[in-house]
């Protein structure tokens, strides 16, 4: 007898189902059988166990489709074949596919693609669970009319067919494991004398339904419970059609074997009393809905702002039925995108303290273990790239993972562009870039980062030995002896003791098991693959396929844990409470189509040949709105719906329309800060709800921040909520900081007018960016200085004119080559780009040196000093300036050239500063703290007597040197374009010191024509960036009380973040190094600076002067 029990959800049917098996035991029967879902097998079991006792419980045997293959196997004896592993599989499917490749009409291209790999491997086994096989496949492409679809039937069939032949007598597929069950019990009657019951399904796969023939045939009674009050209706568009589809083959198994068909309808929903609830359950998707209202004082709605006001509200609403008396177990919540919220969700029952269990397997493509052979193979195979060795240290597994050397050698390895075969050669340069010769501490350091490069590169060496012409499972044994040559397994024993020594005692427990898989895919690998040579980059292509189809398992279902799963695949419960997440359109009920590597259309197409797959659009669709109802139907007491409501892209779904259709007065809550004390539950929570609401004048959230005010964590919420502007509120810590008596370079000054906070974190911190030993602006410019300053020194000013180009280029290029050997090694060691870079420089300073021999031509100063050192004991002294607390302030620096000129018993000193970037000159950034590092070394070489150019300052000039791109008009006139863009480019700008006669200009340019200084002789008479004595002098008081101010605001410890805004001035925060730290600020309120004229900035001073006077 078959006996179909149906019944809308909720209506009794495993009720029923458990009475049924409770009689029989009852009447002494002994051969009992409750076949179920795999996923719900645990709560079958601890429910007859509840229900009939220990002892009773004994005498049925729970087994789902899976474990009645493992007792057969048990019983019958498998058929000795090795069972393939999902990572097995995914192996042989690659294989066959290679084989069969030149063959493929369609695929030919895309064979080679691990995601081919995967969307074939569904396609057999879905073609395996409708009881297709290959021949049958190739058979139904001959009927087909379209020729795309008849070669892709085609290539699927050689596929499979060759996929077969590897499988052969030594491995069995689990897509088979079926039809191995069917054979191994066809003729065993082995169901002969049970009753078998089956509860938990909503349809079979072909393969089940052969397994089900046997049952009906052979059973004393099969009792089969199904979701449906529609049975023999025949509408195919029903909310049971799928089910009742499921029901009509059973049937007609059943009329097949002569066994009498029985039907019973249950008709009472003995699920929950509630009205509302029974309403939902009946009337969701239904045509018509009742016409009397009533209230739903068990349903609420919640429109979330975001995924993480849903989860974060979801747990604090568990929470509240856990105070209330529900026992965890009680409560499910259920979701169709478990990818979207997973993750979210588990941070929130963290945070409100909810345990829960999660219908889940877990990937391994993230598992240290797992990743550590993929980027140890990757090193080989790459040659050695830096980015798969620090990888490969990174996972934690090698003995250098937590070397102190560590990030010595990343930044050296940084520096220094270290890639390729590099690393197989001890490091011999400095790990400070370019900076000469070794120190003492260079070389110690250099010693313990080649320590740890020998200790990384000798078991990869030695791998790459073994695996030159390796074999498969040659190339697994070596990995093995690899992984424990870096000793990663204790590594990994450690990381599992510090775990559950932390309280991660799941997480712990997990490394066992990655070892395992680990173990697992090697074996695959070694046993699955032909034994003849291959290539590693092919075995780890392989490998990585295979991490991608492995995974850990499930979690063992605990006892007392909210139930979280997937809609499609969660088995419910009877839950007091549910919960459903994202019930937004598209999302729940999701929109699908079956996608993949047959379309929807192809799908139906196959279907009306007869060749009918499980999965295309409407099947599908109508599968979504069942799940959908099974979700809502679920709960005993309580109905939780959330969705996301940001706009109009977020539409609630049919769930929510449906419930508001039949609650038209239900309120859809939302989150509110008015309800404070509802809102908090855990110290955790109430924290994260304070500093949220930070500004809140609400009584409740006043005393929450007083009540969390002691926490170390508070202060920073506050700042950040206040938007205070950074300061070290002890001066006796800023002055240890940053100094008492401060010697600082001339630049930092610069550094500090553009973002105090920027000094502060570079200064203060220490926090310096790191540099690659590479041609930047910065180390262009120290040749440049080199190459200038040697040159010179060896020929002089007044010489300098009397050299032709070729003998100025000879001595430029001897310079750049001598400046290779002093400062950067041996240059055949330098990447060829970067000896391209340098060598290309050439050029560019042979026009700078050409410019300067036409400048001293034209010029009376002469040079006499290059990078002369400015600092406490250097050759010029620098100038103390007082501060307030009665510590001081001095600058140190070198002058590029100071330029000096002998006249009436005086000596007029200016200083040239060589610029490799353009930067325009404007006296409104000096006297706004930028700019004015030339000034303070021209006033300091001027004030210092005991230097031999002690003197009176005549100028700041500014040398562009380097070279800019220039166009021309024509060709005819191309010689004199250039020329005049060139003068314009190397003329030099800055301010000159004039006086009534204007003879200090004309002893820098006789003829003041503009070319050489930024001084013009006009019709009007001599114009230019012009300032008297008596106006460098107020320009040098204004300086000086710039400097005074720096040293005060810093012992003051005022680190504001202020960054200059003004003209040329407006990138300050987007070139910052440090910008990422300022995003823990609401608002930065910028320094800004009107764009004054010279004159207006000389006027202005004098009128400083005046009312100082």
């Amino acid at each position: 007898m078959l006996q179909l029990v149906f019944g809308r959800s909720g209506y009794g049917k495993t009720e029923y189902i458990r009475n049924r098996i409770a009689d029989k035991i009852d009447r002494g029967e002994t051969q009992v059988l409750l076949i179920t879902p795999e996923q719900y097998s645990f709560i079958s079991e601890y429910s007859l166990l509840e229900q009939l006792g220990e002892a009773r419980a004994h005498a049925v045997r729970c087994l789902s489709f899976s474990r009645l293959c493992d007792e057969c196997d048990r019983l019958y004896g498998a058929d000795g074949r090795k069972p393939l592993t999902k990572g097995g599989k995914a192996i042989l499917m690659k294989t066959a596919i290679d084989q069969v490749r030149p063959d493929l009409e369609l695929f030919e291209k895309k064979g080679s693609s691990a995601a081919f790999v995967q969307s074939m491997t569904g396609i057999y086994d879905e073609m395996k669970s409708c009881n297709l096989s290959g021949a049958a496949v190739y058979a139904a492409a001959d009927d087909l009319d379209t020729d795309i679809l008849r070669c892709k039937m085609r290539d699927f069939s050689r596929i499979m067919t060759a996929y077969e032949a590897l499988l052969g007598d030594r491995f069995a597929d689990p897509a088979n494991r079926l039809t191995r069950l069917y054979d191994q019990i066809k003729d065993q009657n082995y169901f002969a004398g049970q009753t078998v019951f089956l509860d938990g399904f909503n349809g079979f796969v072909a393969q089940e339904y052969k397994i089900l023939e046997r049952i009906i045939a052979e059973a004393k009674a099969v009792y089969i419970a199904l979701d449906s009050d529609s049975f023999g209706t025949g509408d195919g568009y029903d909310l049971f059609a799928y089910v009742n589809e499921t029901a009509g083959i059973l049937q007609r198994i059943a009329d097949k074997a002569g066994v009498p068909t029985n039907t019973l309808q249950l008709g009472e929903n003995c699920r929950t009393d509630y009205a509302d609830l029974r309403r939902v359950e009946q009337y969701i998707f239904a045509d018509q809905a009742p016409e009397t209202e009533i209230p739903a004082e068990h349903i609420r709605l919640y429109a979330a702002s975001t995924v993480t006001d849903a989860c974060n509200d979801l747990a604090l609403q568990i929470k509240g039925l856990l105070r209330c008396g529900y026992r965890a177990g009680e409560i499910a919540v259920t979701m169709r995108d478990r990818e979207k919220y997973a993750p979210v969700l588990a941070s929130a029952f963290e945070k409100y303290g909810v345990p829960y269990y999660a219908d889940e397997r877990q990937p391994v493509t993230a598992q240290p273990i797992l990743v550590f052979p993929m980027y140890l193979m990757r090193s080989v195979i790459y040659g050695w790239r830096s980015d798969d060795l620090f990888s490969l240290i990174k996972t934690g597994l090698t003995d250098v993972s937590d070397s102190p050397d560590l990030h010595r050698t990343e930044n050296y390895v940084y520096t220094w562009g270290i890639n390729g075969a590099a690393w197989k050669r001890p490091f011999d340069k400095s790990p400070k870039g370019f900076s000469g010769a070794l120190s003492d501490s260079d070389r110690v350091q250099l010693e313990r980062i080649n320590a740890l490069r020998q200790s990384l590169m000798e078991p990869l060496v030695a791998f790459q030995k073994k695996v030159h012409g390796a074999t498969p499972r040659q190339i697994s044994t070596a990995l093995f002896e690899a992984i424990k040559a870096y000793h990663a397994d204790k590594h990994l024993q450690q990381l599992a003791a510090g775990l559950a020594q932390d309280g991660a005692s799941a997480l712990a427990e997990e490394q066992g098991r990655t070892w395992d898989v680990l173990m697992r895919i090697l074996d695959q690998l070694a046993t699955v693959l032909p034994e003849k040579p291959m290539a590693l980059k092919d075995y780890c292509a392989l490998y990585a396929l295979v991490t991608h189809t492995e995974d850990l398992g499930e979690i063992p279902m605990g006892l007392d844990n909210v139930q979280v799963g997937q809609a499609d695949r969660m088995r419910f419960n009877n839950p007091r409470a549910l919960f459903i997440l994202g019930a937004n359109e598209g999302e729940f009920p999701q929109t699908v189509t079956s996608g993949g590597l047959l379309s929807d259309n192809e799908r139906k197409q196959l279907a009306a040949h007869d060749f009918k797959l499980y999965s295309f659009g409407e099947i599908l669709n109508l599968q979504e709105r069942y799940f959908a109802y099974k979700a809502v139907s679920a709960p005993r007491e309580r109905l939780f719906v959330t969705y996301t409501a940001t706009g109009r892209a977020d539409a609630p779904s049919a769930i929510v329309t449906g419930i508001q259709a039949l609650f038209p007065n239900l309120h859809v809550e939302k989150w509110n800060p008015a309800n404070g004390l509802d809102l908090v539950d855990t110290p955790q929570n109430a924290f994260e709800l304070m500093s949220g609401l930070y500004d809140s004048t609400d009584p409740f959230f006043v005393a929450l921040r007083t009540y969390f005010s002691d926490e170390p964590q508070y202060a920073a919420v506050q700042a950040l909520a206040e938007n205070r502007t950074p300061m070290i509120k002890d001066t006796a810590t800023a002055r240890k900081l940053f100094g008492k008596d401060m010697v600082l370079s001339a630049s930092r000054i610069e550094d500090y007018y553009n973002c105090p906070y920027r000094y502060f974190c570079k200064f203060g911190l220490g926090a310096q960016p790191r540099q690659k030993a590479e041609i930047n602006p910065m180390e262009r410019g120290t040749l440049i200085h080199y190459v200038l300053e040697k040159l010179l020194s060896e020929v002089g000013t007044k010489q300098l004119p009397d050299y032709d180009r070729k003998q100025i280029t000879a001595l430029v290029d001897g310079y750049i080559e001598q400046y290779f050997k002093e400062e950067m090694g041996d240059p055949s060691d330098m990447p060829s780009r970067f000896r391209y870079n340098f060598r290309r420089l050439s050029k560019m300073l042979v026009d700078v040196v050409c410019r300067l021999a036409g400048e001293f031509a034209e010029s009376d100063f002469e040079a006499k000093a290059f990078e002369l050192p400015i600092d406490v004991d250097g050759a010029v002294h620098s100038k103390v300036i007082p501060l307030q607390d009665g510590g001081s302030l001095r600058i140190r620096g070198s002058v590029d050239r100071v330029d000096v000129l002998e006249q009436d018993g005086q000596q007029f000193v200016r200083v040239v500063d060589y610029k490799s970037g353009a930067k325009p000159f404007r006296l409104a950034d000096i006297v706004n703290g930028l700019n004015l590092q030339m000034f303070l070394y021209l006033f300091n070489v001027c004030a210092d007597g005991s230097n031999p150019y002690a003197g009176v300052p005549a100028g700041v000039l500014y040398m562009h040197a380097a070279r800019s791109v220039m166009t021309v008009e024509t060709k005819s006139s191309a010689e004199k374009d250039i020329a005049g863009q060139e003068d314009k480019a190397f003329g030099m700008n800055g301010i000159v010191i004039t006086n009534p006669d204007c003879d200090i200009p004309a002893a820098m340019e006789h003829d003041l024509a503009g070319k050489y200084i930024p001084v013009r002789l006009k019709k009007s008479g001599v114009g230019g960036s012009l300032a008297s004595l008596e106006q460098l002098g107020l320009l040098q008081r204004k300086i000086e009380a710039l400097v005074a101010d720096m040293g005060n605001a810093l012992q003051n410890g005022q680190i504001g973040q202020h960054p200059v805004q003004a003209k040329d001035h407006d990138k300050t925060c987007e070139y910052c190094d440090f910008a990422s730290v300022c995003a823990f600020k609401k608002s930065v309120t910028p320094r800004t600076y009107d764009d004054q004229t010279d004159s207006a900035v000389l006027a202005e001073l004098e009128k400083e002067g005046e009312s100082h006077a």
